[in-house]
């Protein structure tokens, strides 16, 4: 899959160049195209870091649907019904870290505000990722803010503490309501799962390779974020959660089936084991097995669940940022799992795979932060490049058969995106035209 950019203009040689954006509005941003190659059928969503307002593009790249807002959003998501949902930043968090949002929204389609929700607190704020599930509800991640004796009580070296706070993740589920209201029906935090080898004397002192299912408090240092989920995806068919730690370097598989007081403890649920880790992959090292030669994933985003199916499928795909000083990678990883749908976590091991079933780089594709990978349906791959604010999609043999840049100057960073076919519900009865503006 490593081609550099030479061999590939030699190899294909047939790519088309739209003109570069210029005083005419109606005109899209620079677009890559392979005419002889199949790009997904479907419409891109997207939120500039640098705008207020999120759009839905066409592979020509022009605006079918534009939502106005007072705010950035980092993340946005089409419903089944055609409502777009937002993680928007609010104002006066007292959480400073990157990803920090406080509020979620809904627009309908046509742009009107049918809900607002704030959770943004001194003790508490909402943070980069969000899912939706079936029932309507929607999970998203948290940052709580934990003193530094109430770390110490848990074990935390005080060497490490930054601030004299810590700031585990946890996440809730939330259930939207009338009147701008929401019920938390279901949550789990880190806090409740936490071991350390540092001081004897607190209950959760232990040997953290004998117990893999468990987060070591002193793994990171340095940072108040010393766990930093920056991803979340829901597993429909098992009822498992799956987020992205950056600072770990690993992606871990929570059990949902459980009551919020049994994820709260280590029984019960689907798994039998309450909200301990069902698997982690990606750095040994975190539960103190193996090397940094068994490391293999480098601060990395946007994990996702993409099942058993098109393109050999792995388990889980992955926007891997910093494995190689020069480029990142996309990696599908495929996960062991038993025919229940558990997993045998194994202490004192390396928990396979060794590597992945699947990885793409390509110099073109760097960013040491931000960014994302979605197998599409007909299996090729939509990869934001974060940093750049540049969407690539891939066939499966690697090629390059789309490229988008986003036109905001002030900030053409972009989160992640999600691609939608044509065939969408929330397309159903819709008109998509080009909307003939310009995005700013």
């Amino acid at each position: 899959m490593k081609k550099k950019l030479g061999k590939f203009l030699v190899l294909f040689c047939i790519v088309l160049f739209f003109n570069c954006k210029d005083d005419d509005a109606t005109t899209p941003t620079p677009i890559v195209l392979n005419e002889n190659l199949v790009v997904y059928d479907g419409y891109t969503l997207f939120s500039p870091l640098g705008s207020n307002n999120t759009f839905l593009i066409n592979n020509e790249g022009f605006v079918v649907n534009k939502w106005e807002s007072e705010t950035p959003a980092l993340i946005s998501y089409l419903t089944d019904e055609g409502n777009l949902i937002r993680a928007i930043r609010q104002e006066g968090s007292n959480f400073t870290g990157g990803g920090a949002t406080g509020a979620i929204e809904i627009l309908s389609f046509e742009g009107d505000e049918l809900w607002f929700w704030e959770y943004n607190t001194s003790n508490y704020v909402l943070h980069h990722d969000i899912a939706l599930l079936p029932n309507g509800n929607i999970l998203a991640t948290v940052w709580e803010l934990k003193s530094g004796n109430e770390a110490i009580t848990k074990g935390r070296n005080p060497s490490l503490l930054f601030a004299n706070e810590v700031w585990p993740c946890k996440v809730i589920e939330i259930k939207p309501l009338a009147n701008n209201q929401a019920e938390i029906v279901w949550e789990w935090s880190v806090w409740d799962h936490l071991i350390q080898d540092h001081d004897a004397t607190k209950e959760n002192f232990g040997i953290v390779s004998e117990h893999p299912e468990l987060i070591n408090i002193n793994f990171s240092g340095g940072d108040a974020n010393f766990n930093h989920l920056n991803s979340i995806d829901y597993i429909e068919e098992l009822d498992q959660i799956v987020v992205s730690s950056r600072v770990f370097n690993e992606f871990w598989i929570i059990d949902h089936s459980t009551t919020t007081a049994e994820a709260a403890s280590h029984v019960g649920g689907n798994s039998t084991k309450g909200g301990d880790l069902l698997y982690r992959w990606g750095n040994p090292q975190a539960y103190n097995s193996g090397t940094s030669e068994n490391q293999r994933l480098f601060g990395q985003h946007d994990v996702t669940w993409i099942g058993n199916t098109i393109n050999n499928g792995g388990n889980f795909m992955v926007f891997n940022n910093n494995k190689f000083s020069d480029k990142s990678s996309i990696d599908e990883i495929l996960i062991p799992q038993l025919a229940n749908g558990t997993y045998e976590l194994m202490p004192n091991t390396i928990n396979l795979p060794e590597t992945s079933v699947w990885s793409y780089d390509n110099e073109l594709i760097f960013s040491s932060r931000l960014s994302g990978a979605q197998r599409l349906p007909n299996g090729n791959t939509l990869i934001t490049e974060g940093g750049a604010g540049t969407l690539f999609e891939i066939n499966q043999s690697g090629t390059i058969i789309w490229q988008y840049q986003n036109p905001v100057e002030t900030n053409v960073s972009i989160f992640k995106v999600d691609k939608y076919g044509k065939n969408h519900p929330a397309f159903e009865g819709r008109v998509l035209t080009s909307l003939q503006i310009e995005i700013e």
